[in-house]
């Protein structure tokens, strides 16, 4: 859609500044020339991310095309008319601002900066509780909580063991529906001389929005394979692991072991409560809809 209305949208930036009518002839050839690179793009196949790139760039020349026409035309229109002279630098600022939204698209789309900064501020609970008479278990349920997740909340209570998973989040669209954690546990205590608890929770919540654009990012890249989507990935960091598993469109959990030699149990315990919960409705959907089973590695 950019490379069809920068193009056309620049010729009657021409016309409007010059005071012409605009030339409908020349928008046909336009747009066919368009039509034409498009079916070059979809005869090999361009993937999404290249094809991103490509529009980030077309947005790109658009705007230095935008910019190098008012700046020609402040330097014909010197002498002209103010209403033609405020136009041309009008054209200036609106390449400017043009480029300025290409760079930060690219950049964005690139490292993951638009995410990173949406997911910068803690979101807060709308209701915390202790689980258990020791007050070792705890949950924090967010706006998005829903009757149907009481049963999801009881399936990963029973997964949770402060001596080998230690977290588990449930995300519906992004967005965090509860999070509960063992994280009170006495045997934890190393763990928390640099942050607090409350700290460690908020990032846990945070990582797993983030998965979210990651996971959707490597199965672009991944796409030619002929094994589909990520449903299970596994970030094993040497002092610990985080785990991803989709459960169905748009749900997955996230989960978190903080001790190195417990990362396969803590796996197969995962692995086992995204089955469980496969069977199970969801996000306010009727029914039972079973889907695939998470299978293991080797």
């Amino acid at each position: 859609m950019t490379g069809v209305i920068a193009p056309i949208s620049v010729e009657a930036l021409i016309a409007y500044i010059k005071g012409e009518n605009y030339n409908f002839e020349r928008a046909l050839i336009v747009l066919g020339v368009i039509s034409l690179a498009a079916l070059v793009l979809l005869a090999i196949r361009t993937s999404a991310r290249n094809l991103r790139t490509s529009l980030d760039a077309s947005l790109f020349l658009a705007g230095l095309a935008t910019f190098g026409i008012g700046t020609a035309s402040v330097a014909d229109s010197a002498d002209g008319a103010s209403s033609v002279l405020g136009k041309a630098w009008g054209t200036i600022f609106l390449g400017i601002l043009i480029l300025a939204l290409a760079s930060y698209s690219h950049v964005a789309s690139r490292n993951g900066s638009a995410l990173l900064l949406a997911t910068r501020l803690a979101r807060n609970p709308k209701e915390i509780e202790q689980l258990n008479a020791d007050s070792i278990l705890t949950v924090h349920r967010f706006d998005d909580y829903q009757d149907v997740d009481r049963e999801v909340e009881e399936h990963c209570r029973q997964a949770l063991d402060p001596r080998d998973l230690q977290f588990i989040g449930y995300y519906v669209d992004g967005r965090c529906r509860f999070h509960i954690d063992a994280l009170e546990a006495q045997i934890l205590n190393p763990y928390f001389r640099r942050s607090s608890r409350g700290e460690r929770r908020q990032a846990y919540e945070r990582s797993g929005r983030q998965l979210d654009w990651l996971i959707k990012n490597l199965d672009v890249y991944m796409q030619h394979l002929s094994g589909g989507i990520l449903i299970r990935v596994v970030f094993d960091v040497e002092q610990g692991a985080l785990y991803y598993c989709n459960i169905d469109e748009g749900t997955y959990i996230m989960g978190v072991t903080m001790f190195q030699d417990e990362v396969l149990v803590a796996d197969e315990k995962i692995r086992d409560l995204a089955n469980e919960l496969g069977h199970l409705p969801r996000g306010g959907r009727v029914g039972i809809r079973p889907i695939r089973q998470v299978t293991g590695g080797n």
